[in-house]
Parts: structure tokens; sequence; C-alpha cells
């Protein structure tokens, strides 16, 4: 969904700031530079996170944040009298940031509080909005005079529900996630204080309240870019520990039973210390090539994506356009997992018909994509398969993507630096 509506987004974006927004505010270039760069940064932020993370909240809400940014400043000045004074940011993008501060952990809205606290805050002025029209007074002045009172209580809600938050927050996820708990609190005080104190004519109370809504995106960058170091730490302490229980399970065992058979006199239970001794070097071949599979060490990674061709029960296609290169290891290991992953999922889940695997290379990078014409509707859930590639694809650098719309089968790209380590 999310590469269905990646480019289109982006195109409504800069539509909305190629078009009203630069007609409108081309003689306050600052204004201009301050207003669009806020909504942009939302949106890019928004479609990176929706991709990571297709199954959590976080980036479609940072995408409908941007995309109403910009709509704002732009109706500002062509309906005044619908989004003068900011009322409308107030009314929708304020209660979505604070819907993504509290989903940012989860990617969705868990508890029975964080769902109150989220539909208060989707609330608050349509609430607000008819109890003034129920006593017959709803006019834009008496809004925003509302809005000028009612404010300072608001954003101190907000900093007590976001402080109990952080202080319920584990060791790991206070240290990922204050980055962005400190911008919606940054956000939080610069729309109250602007909104109740300094907002008026000119464009510097703008260029400030964009410049407070900026730091949004970017602490929802730098929460994100922590999460992924830890998911990659956890990946390579669960890869460890999977290690050490084979190796102390099968061939440490092995091994032991085997040295106290070998200091024995008897003949039967010295070959049976041998046997043993053969058996735990199967067991720790076997280990080895689930690091680096022996098709992959003897003859590269052609050899071993033609091995795997021949052993699916699907057809197979290949296209290798890099048999004449010699790949780093990690490079060449990483290609292979991906094309065994995606190959596996087209037999086991997409009851696909033909699977063709891509192998090409252009300038410093190669890239792997693997198709089916299966039934789609893959995603990268966590925990799964194509999580754990995603992973290790990234720990190398590069990336993956994954299109799978239903009923049009699954793309699998990866895309790695040749110069990964």
């Amino acid at each position: 969904m999310v590469d269905l509506l990646r480019w289109p987004v982006r195109v409504a974006a800069a539509v909305l700031v190629c078009g009203p927004l630069l007609a409108v505010y081309w003689t306050t270039p600052w204004e201009l530079t301050c207003l669009a760069v806020a909504g942009v940064l939302h949106v890019e932020v928004g479609l990176r996170l929706w991709r990571q993370r297709p199954d959590g909240r976080m980036g479609p809400l940072l995408v409908a944040c941007g995309l109403v940014w910009l709509l704002d400043a732009w109706g500002r000045v062509a309906l005044p009298a619908v989004f003068a004074g900011g009322l409308m940011l107030s009314i929708v993008h304020d209660p979505m940031h604070l819907h993504a501060g509290l989903v940012v952990t989860s990617g969705r809205l868990r508890s029975r509080w964080d769902r109150t606290v989220a539909a208060a805050g989707y609330a608050y002025w349509p609430v607000l909005a008819c109890g003034m029209l129920a006593a017959g007074h709803l006019s834009l002045a008496q809004l925003l005079h509302l809005r000028a009172w009612t404010y300072p209580l608001v954003g101190v809600f907000l900093a007590a529900v976001f402080i109990v938050r952080y202080r319920r927050a584990g060791t790991d996820d206070r240290h990922i996630y204050a980055p962005f708990w400190a911008a919606l609190a940054a956000n939080g005080l610069c729309t109250a204080a602007l909104s109740t104190v300094t907002y008026g004519p000119g464009q510097w109370p703008t260029v400030l309240y964009a410049l407070g809504a900026a730091l949004i995106p970017m602490g929802a960058t730098a929460s994100s870019q922590r999460a992924e170091h830890r998911r990659l730490r956890d990946a390579r302490d669960r890869e460890r520990r999977r290690v050490e229980r084979d190796v102390h399970d099968g061939v440490q065992q092995r091994l032991l039973a085997a040295a106290m058979m070998l200091r024995q006199d008897d003949p039967t239970l010295i070959a049976r210390g041998a046997a043993e001794v053969d058996n735990a070097i199967a067991d720790l071949r076997d280990l080895v090539r689930g690091m680096n599979p022996v098709a992959l060490v003897c003859h590269g990674l052609s050899g071993a994506v033609a091995a795997i061709a021949e052993r699916a029960r699907v057809p197979v296609t290949v296209d290798d356009r890099v048999a004449h290169l010699t790949l780093p290891e990690p490079v060449a290991a990483t290609a292979y997992y991906v094309t065994m992953e995606a190959v596996a999922n087209s037999e086991k889940h997409a009851h696909a018909g033909l699977v063709t695997v891509t192998i090409t290379t252009e300038d410093d990078r190669i890239e792997v994509t693997v198709r089916d014409d299966g039934v789609g509707g893959a995603l990268a859930v966590p925990g799964g398969g194509l999580q754990g590639l995603r992973e290790r694809v990234e720990s190398c650098g590069g990336t993956l993507r994954v299109s799978s719309a239903r009923g049009r089968g699954t793309a699998v790209r990866a895309v790695l630096p040749l110069g990964a380590s």
C-alpha cells in the first residue's frame, strides 16, 4: 500500500508547495521556506516510517499532518474566514500529533487510557464548538478567544500525559523515544505561546510556529534511528544466542561424550567415541552451513542462487548479470538469504506458478529482485521472515522494499552497497 501511495503523496505535497504556497507567499520567502519545510518534512518522514512499519499508525499520521499543514498554509490566505489564526491546525493537526505521540512506541493505541486521551484530543474542539453553538455564540473571533484561554490548560494536560508516559517507559524506550516526546513538548509550548500571547500579523509568528512543527518529524527521525539500532542489536543478540545454543546442545555434548569414551580401554567405546567425533564434525558443518551455505562458499552467489532455483518446488527463472563479479562475502551472503527467503515464501504462501530472480549491478551497488505471480498480500510484520530480511539488509547499509498488492503477486527488492562489511 505505501509503495503505491508514496509518489502520489509526494506529488500532492509538491503541487501544494509549488502552486498555491508559492503564489501566496512569494513576497515573504522566509515564511514560504518555513511552511514548506515543515510540511514536506512531515510527509517524507511519515512515508519512510510507514514503509518501515506498514502495520503501524505513526507513518500515516505524520503524512496526514504534513498534508494538512500545507493545505492550511494555503487556506489561511485563500479562505481566511475558515483558516484564519491557524484554527484548522488546532482542530485537526494538533490532535494527530497527540495521536502520534501515543502510538510511537507500539504503533497502535494499546490501552484504554491511550484510546481515551486520543478520542478526547479529536473531540476537544467539536465539543467546544457545539457548546458555543448551543449557547448562540459561534464566531471565529470567539473561537480564537476561547482557544487563547484554554490552550494553557491543554498544554499542561499534554505535558502531564507525556511526563507520565516517559516515567512509565523502560530504560531503552526512554532513550529511543525521548527525542520525539521532547519535540512534541517543544511544539506544544511554541503553539500555546503563539496562540495565546504573540500570535498576530507579520511573518515571525508564522515562522516560529512552523519551526516548532518542524521539530516533530526531526524528533521522529531521531527516534526511528535509535529504534532501528536497537532492532539490529537485538537481531545480532538473537543470532549469537542461537549459535551458542546450537553449539552447547549439539557439538559440545557430542565432543564431551566422545572425550569420555576415547579415554577408556574398551575398543568398543573407542569406536563409539570416534563415531561421536564424526557426528560432531557433521553437526559443526551443518551449523556453519546455516551461516554461510556451502554452495555460496564453493560456487559464489551465482551458483548458490542456481542451486536454490533447482531445489524449488515452483519454476524459478534466474536472470543473473553479476556472474563475472567477485562480491564481498557479506553482500553475497545477504543477497543469497534474500533470494532463499523470498523463493521459500513464494512456495509456501503465495501459491505462485512462476518466480523470477533478477540480479543486477549498477555503479557501486547490487540489486536483487524476486518476483512471483502469486496471491500477494505479503507484509513485513515484526518477528516475521521479511522483517528479519529487512534487518539483515539494513545492517549491511542496504534497503529492502516489498511490493505485494493482493492478486498481483509479490516483488521483494534488495539494494546492497558493494562496499558493505
